[in-house]
């Protein structure tokens, strides 16, 4: 791409003026804006900002949710060459705290007052002390302002006046800040979640997300004369999130801002042509899914499964023939000459069940709006059941795979290439390794950690050298603490985050992400977490449905009494229990693929108030580290348990 990441909403004003750039609820109201708009808005920040002495290099923390503000302030401070610290206006105090100190930040932009009055409580005085200016995007809602910070506040409303006015006496004033940018200056600084400790603080350039710019975006089709839609839910200070709004600003993308509650509602009504989203978005769909087909009669069911399934069969026969497989040992050219024969007659004898399948299905392409022709998903594996399930339905997910420390995109699928169950091939400019334990190259189905190489890979974290020694090397390759496997083909498999491996005692390795996945498929469960460190064998914290555990109360005759002990959250009656162990077991099964050592010997049942900010991430992953030490006394009680059994 031959320009700064910093000119793209210019370039795209110039070519679709008068195309909705962003679309949003304010109140009741639906709110549109033109790529024309959002330039303008852009330019009066980038001018207002300047006027209230935000210049080159000043770090800036950046405490907002998604809305049209946010994406336009973030280009404004790139303009300025201003250092942005994002985070959600969800973050806690003790951690807006924690950012805004660590990350030396002498500026602070926050979506409302409430904000402001709840960091009076955990900011020390050197931190009010370093804070020179204080924004608020809505100035006008309820909060006090913490003494002596008064002459510090600037409203956006204030902030436009006052860049209309300084635009007025410079109109040039943008581009030529814009000139001052090098694409190796330092753009932001994200802070990671956190889940075992303090959140480390990731630099990334204007060039790490330039690649991603680059790279990613012929990668997802989007035709620019097409004005397309995307519906987006992820938190827009997310390298995933944002650095796919540039790519989609870049192509005339029309973004249509929402949220976990009004998501599927907004899918159906507003049609999107392509989304990005994170496998727990795909487990919930897949719930509501298959609780809609378990209420059909048998017939119907049997029906609708049996094409399932052949539509399985002919699209992994489809995707052989072009080469998209996985195979983790190198064949001879008789086995492979003997599949791709049996894989052409597949699709040959299966093309009319295909066709059949395809127009079936329509309902539930509906669901998702009917027209989406790519879902990219990241953030997090997906399983492979979701994978070829929505795929043999129609809907198209290509997986992705990436980390904060590369702006993030390191590997995806394609349109074209889009084999179930891989992570696709490295982006262009990207070199990928799989490293066995000895630091030698991993070979075709060997595991190993993933390495990589490229312009998206961060200059390290913030004020932690030592962070950034154990995972980047002084040649530039990234540690990133996945494992994976090679196929034959060259596609990668992610099976699993070399930390959270358990070691049983008998010295058996378990990467206890496909288990979880597996029990996810239950329409009980909605997360699990594998357990068993240094044990004889693996047990799981499962977190049920609520709306399930209440069906399976009304069967069972309970009342809420019998189901859990107050205050415990865990569910304690033996009937529930019973029944939520036979359905794990039947799913961790050597049937299934799992080894005898991988089978779980006893279940913590507990109700699902997982949350974003506690047990899960902004993307919806499950905090291991949190959730074990939520539960621990449960957890030892547990283990001692099943120990006084088998004495």
């Amino acid at each position: 791409m031959d320009t700064k990441l910093a000119e793209i909403p210019f370039r795209s004003a110039a070519r679709f003026k008068d195309r909705v750039s962003h679309q949003y609820r304010a109140g009741n109201e639906t709110v549109t804006r033109t790529y024309e708009e959002f330039a303008r808005l852009i330019r009066v920040l980038t001018a207002g900002f300047d006027a209230a002495g935000v210049e080159k290099g000043a770090h800036v923390a950046f405490f907002v949710n998604n809305r049209f503000e946010w994406i336009a302030t973030d280009f404004a401070l790139m303009i300025l060459g201003a250092v942005s610290v994002p985070r959600g206006s969800d973050t806690t105090p003790k951690e807006a705290a924690f950012i805004f100190g660590h990350s030396d930040s002498e500026m602070l932009i926050l979506e409302n007052r409430a904000q402001l009055e709840a960091l009076d409580g955990v900011f020390t005085a050197e931190d009010w002390e370093r804070c020179r200016r204080i924004f608020i995007v809505d100035g006008d809602g309820e909060g006090s302002i913490p003494r002596g910070q008064e002459d510090k506040i600037t409203t956006y409303s204030d902030l436009e006046t006052l860049g209309g006015q300084r635009l007025d006496g410079d109109p040039g004033l943008v581009e030529r800040k814009s000139a001052l940018i090098l694409e190796s200056d330092l753009l932001t600084i994200v802070y990671t979640s956190g889940t075992t400790g303090n959140p480390k603080g990731v630099m990334l350039s204007h060039a790490n997300f330039l690649q991603n710019v680059t790279a990613n975006t012929p990668r997802l089709e989007i035709d620019p004369e097409a004005s397309e839609a995307t519906v987006v839910m992820l938190p827009s200070w997310h390298v995933y999130e944002r650095a796919f709004e540039y790519c989609g600003l870049a192509s005339g993308l029309r973004f249509i801002y929402s949220t976990a509650g009004r998501f599927s509602a907004d899918l159906a009504k507003e049609r999107p042509h392509l989304l990005i989203s994170v496998p727990r978005v795909w487990e919930s769909v897949y719930q509501k899914l298959i609780k809609a087909l378990s209420e059909m009669g048998a017939g119907k069911r049997y029906l609708i499964f049996s094409l399932i399934k052949l539509n399985q069969v002919w699209l992994s026969s489809e995707q052989y023939l072009r080469g998209c497989y996985i195979s983790l040992k190198r064949r001879s050219f008789p086995r492979k000459a003997a599949r791709w024969a049996l894989s052409l007659l597949r699709v040959v004898f299966l093309y009319p069940g295909h066709r059949i399948a395809h127009a079936l299905f329509k309902p539930f392409r509906e669901k998702v709006g009917g027209r989406l022709r790519v879902a990219t998903c990241g953030a997090g594996s997906l399983p492979k059941y979701l994978d070829e399930l929505f795929n043999s339905i129609g809907i198209t997910i290509v997986n992705a795979y990436g980390m904060t420390e590369c702006a993030p995109g390191i590997l995806s699928r394609t349109i074209e290439r889009n084999t179930f169950g891989s992570a696709g091939i490295p982006f262009d400019n990207t070199e990928v390794v799989i490293r066995r334990e000895d630091g030698g190259l991993a070979g075709t189905g060997e595991k190993g950690v993933v390495f990589c190489r490229g312009p998206q890979v961060m200059s390290g974290y913030y004020k932690n050298p030592d962070a950034t020694r154990a995972v980047l090397s002084d040649d530039g390759w990234l540690n990133t603490g996945d494992l994976a496997v090679r196929s034959e083909n060259g596609e990668i498999v992610i099976v699993g985050r070399l930390k959270d491996t358990i070691v049983l005692m008998g010295g058996e390795n378990v990467e206890p992400e496909p288990i979880e996945d597996k029990i996810k498929e239950s329409s009980f469960i909605d997360h699990a977490v594998v357990i068993g460190q240094d044990r004889k064998q693996l047990s799981a914290i499962v977190a049920v449905n609520e709306d399930e555990l209440m069906r399976l109360a009304g069967e069972l005759k309970l009342s809420p009494a019998d189901i859990s002990l107050e205050g415990s959250g865990s569910i304690e009656n033996d009937a529930i229990y019973k029944i939520l162990l036979d359905e794990v077991n039947s799913l961790i099964s050597r049937e299934h693929g799992f080894k005898a050592f991988e089978f779980i010997s006893r279940i913590l049942p507990v109700r699902n108030d997982f949350s974003i900010g506690r047990e899960l991430t902004q993307t919806l992953k499950i905090k291991r580290k949190y959730i074990e030490e939520k539960y621990r006394g449960l957890i030892e009680k547990l283990f001692h348990d099943t120990h006084e059994r088998n004495k």
